[in-house]
């Protein structure tokens, strides 16, 4: 063990304690809960101001246009973006993660005719899983969920998975999996790779172009301090997105949203 002056010494050498006065923290608080709300970046607060005051008070629908509001979901996937190594126009901030991922496992499972599995791992967090057995329930015999232990993932993709779903970081144990190996198991058997970040994106380097990655959602909540009802994100390689249908044909999900 160390002592308290050592501790207190290395927090002071630390190169990111300057950080720290970035957010709003009650005095002689150590906040580690942020896997499950991000702290309050300072000035943000006075940023909503403006925008419920000055934007939407006084321009009200002219803000659309005006204030560039209709853009905001392509500019917010934008800076994700390059937090989690992907292009500008491979990430959009929309939805919750539990609908990103929905989308992505409806559009994985559809972009893989003739095979039927979605290979996840029997420990994914629990949300996941419920959804990915939404998905099975919804397409019927066309669709099962495997669980498998988190050790045999890899050695479970056969000719008959569709995609392999995955955690970058365990919520339980802080463990982040080796993507890249996974990544290239799965394309050699013609599987697609699903990975949610919401407990890696913004705490740890991340290049998913460089990993192979497919397919990722996270949310803008936890890390990324988007606050409480923060949007989401969702991540769709370029080479799919020709091809990557999603099952949930909104007003901005189509190709000509204006024209009514």
């Amino acid at each position: 063990m160390i002592s308290r002056s050592e501790a207190l010494d290395r927090d002071r050498k630390d190169p990111l304690a300057d950080c720290r006065s970035s957010f709003v923290l009650p005095e002689n608080t150590i906040y580690l809960d942020g896997n499950s709300l991000g702290a309050l970046p300072n000035g943000l607060d006075t940023h909503i101001q403006n925008v419920i005051r000055d934007q939407w008070g006084s321009s009200l629908i002219r803000s659309w246009n005006d204030h560039n509001w209709m853009a905001l979901p392509a500019r917010v996937g934008e800076k994700i973006a390059r937090l989690i190594g992907a292009a500008g126009d491979e990430v959009i901030a929309c939805d919750s993660t539990s609908l990103n991922l929905f989308k992505l496992l409806v559009g994985a499972c559809r972009a893989r005719p003739g095979r039927r599995t979605i290979l996840m791992r029997r420990d994914y967090f629990p949300t996941d899983l419920y959804i990915a057995q939404g998905v099975s329930d919804l397409l019927g015999e066309r669709c099962e969920v495997a669980l498998v232990g988190g050790d045999e993932i890899a050695g479970a993709i056969d000719d008959d998975t569709a995609v392999v779903a995955v955690t970058q970081v365990d919520f339980r144990t802080g463990r982040a999996l080796d993507l890249k190996k996974l990544c290239e198991t799965a394309h050699e058997r013609g599987a697609l790779l699903l990975c949610d970040l919401s407990h890696s994106a913004g705490v740890m380097p991340i290049d998913l172009n460089a990993l192979g990655v497919d397919l990722a959602t996270g949310c803008g909540y936890k890390y990324l301090n988007g606050g409480p009802g923060a949007p989401a994100y969702l991540f769709v390689a370029t080479a799919l997105q020709a091809t990557l249908k999603s099952p949930i044909w909104g007003w901005m999900g189509h190709a000509s949203p204006f024209e009514f």
